[in-house]
């Protein structure tokens, strides 16, 4: 053996044994808390590569080890957590409000705001945009959540039969009052237009969880190569064109005369969007604009803001109504409670269907229509996991302490699904058994806008939009489907999806 290769192997196994030697603390912790322990290099990545195999794998392993448990992603540490008690540690701690490493592959498309942003960035931004999101402030959308919401109505009645579209309409309905809410701008995406923009989203979450599981497209050189990039480079494209040349016309008058005209469409009635922002004063872009010009936010940072609220708004709120139809119409005796609800506040009239506005005082009466929507959320949570990162060693339990650089994967789905949590009904759709005021289970047992030092900055923004969107709908429709409970098949996203896409069918209501 010649000296030079000598040198290069001992030279190999010189780093190889230091960078052991520098993850012995991940190792000590796999032997206090045994989980999966899966294969070199990749550790468990193999069996969740297939994003509908996913959220079942985390399933098998939330019955066969006791939470928490250690596992590996990749060469990641991996602590996996399904119990309410840990969960609750995690987010109430100073040390785990950044989110876990994986989340920096959806940085690299839509940026560091709220929803990818670190410490102390985070803690920065979220106290400047936290205005926006007021208790007040949100309830001055509820006009914008009327007059959307009746179109949706509107596009719903025109179905001649039944559809599987309902979650491209509802897509439309959600991001049309986001950009309004958001970026004081009136799209009319409920007519035209939005297609490239739901597409471009649809694609980065496709593609940034398809790298999360593929290890060994992670490095930016091999993830660089492949088809996905080049699909993620495009909708990147699309989408900051989409937000930066809006946010121009807003921010950058001057730079918004040189914009090259857009194939996308837009409601140009500069009156109507002035009307938007007049009238609503701390809406997030005039919020941002008051930091924009006094320096304490980037063009760049007020770009990136406006990328995590419309993207996190749009699609957790679009999720969640799609499956609050789904389960009724596989539920029908709640769907009958629900339509009594609505039917006692808002009684049937003369008008072919119930376009009136729903208002704050009605909306705290909907009491069963929020315990339908939290049943909804419980069983198909539309973030069905969460990954945090440990700043600093971390106290899990009995003094087992996570080290710093831990990953910890908190499993949203499967915990709200979870009988040692939830009892012998856990994976039953029964909004009175779960959410009645006399239920006890764990705080932290619900968490589908996370709790704690980290929760959504908007979870007050969707609850008040959906009950709006769910009272329009139920209050005119019967919702049908042919498919049964077990026909329906979950996988895992960033956000919640189905397999298959079944059939709905909208029946007036006489």
């Amino acid at each position: 053996m010649s000296f030079t290769l000598l040198l290069l192997m001992t030279t190999a196994l010189m780093f190889w044994t230091g960078w052991l030697w520098s993850r012995r603390k991940f190792y000590s912790l796999y032997t206090k808390l045994p989980g999966p322990l899966g294969l070199p290099l990749i550790g468990i990545c193999g069996k969740m590569m297939n994003t509908e195999r996913f959220l079942k794998t985390l399933e098998e392993i939330s019955v066969v080890y006791k939470s928490p448990c250690t596992t590996w992603l990749g060469t990641d540490c991996i602590v996996y957590i399904s119990d309410p008690e840990t969960v609750e540690k995690i987010f109430q701690s100073s040390v785990c409000t950044n989110k876990g490493h994986p989340y920096d592959f959806l940085t690299t498309v839509i940026g560091e705001g709220l929803f990818t942003s670190k410490s102390p960035r985070w803690n920065a931004h979220r106290r400047m945009l936290n205005p926006a999101f007021g208790r007040k402030i949100i309830e001055t959308f509820i006009p914008i959540f009327n007059k959307e919401s009746n179109v949706l109505i509107r596009k719903l009645s025109e179905i001649d039969n039944k559809t599987k579209d309902l979650y491209v309409i509802l897509k439309k309905c959600v991001l049309e009052a986001a950009c309004q809410t958001t970026l004081g701008q009136k799209m009319d995406f409920q007519d035209d237009g939005s297609k490239e923009i739901i597409n471009a989203y649809t694609c980065v979450l496709e593609t940034v969880i398809g790298r999360i599981l593929s290890p060994w497209i992670h490095p930016d050189a091999l993830y660089s190569v492949t088809s996905s990039c080049k699909l993620q480079q495009k909708a990147k494209n699309i989408l900051n064109d989409f937000i930066g040349n809006n946010l121009k016309r807003a921010l950058l008058p001057q730079e918004a005369e040189k914009l090259v005209p857009s194939n996308l469409h837009l409601n140009t009635n500069v009156d109507e969007c002035d009307d938007i922002r007049k009238s609503k004063s701390k809406i997030f872009i005039e919020c941002a604009r008051a930091h924009f010009e006094n320096g304490n936010l980037s063009f760049g940072n007020v770009v990136e803001e406006a990328h995590a609220v419309i993207a996190a708004s749009f699609d957790t709120i679009s999720t969640t109504v799609y499956f609050v139809c789904l389960s009724l119409a596989l539920y029908p005796e709640h769907q009958d409670k629900l339509f009594n609800e609505l039917n006692e506040l808002y009684p049937k009239n003369d008008e072919e269907f119930f376009i009136g506005d729903i208002t704050p005082e009605q909306l705290e009466q909907l009491t069963y229509t929020e315990m339908v929507i939290n049943e909804t959320m419980r069983l198909y949570a539309p973030v069905p996991v969460v990954l945090r990162s440990a700043s600093a060693d971390f106290e899990l339990s009995d003094g087992i302490l996570a080290p710093k650089g831990t990953q910890f994967v908190i499993d949203i789905f499967n915990m709200q699904r979870s009988e040692n949590v939830w009892g012998p009904k856990a994976k039953s759709f029964d909004p009175e058994l779960h959410f009645a005021p006399t239920n006890d289970h764990h705080p932290f047992a619900f968490v589908p806008f996370t709790k704690g030092l980290r929760m959504c900055i908007g979870y007050r923004y969707a609850m008040l939009h959906m009950k709006i969107i769910v009272a329009k709908i139920f209050r005119n429709f019967r919702v049908l489907t042919d498919v049964k409970p077990s026909d329906v098949e979950v996988k895992g996203n960033l956000s919640l999806k189905l397999v298959n896409y079944p059939y709905i069918k909208f029946q007036k209501r006489v």
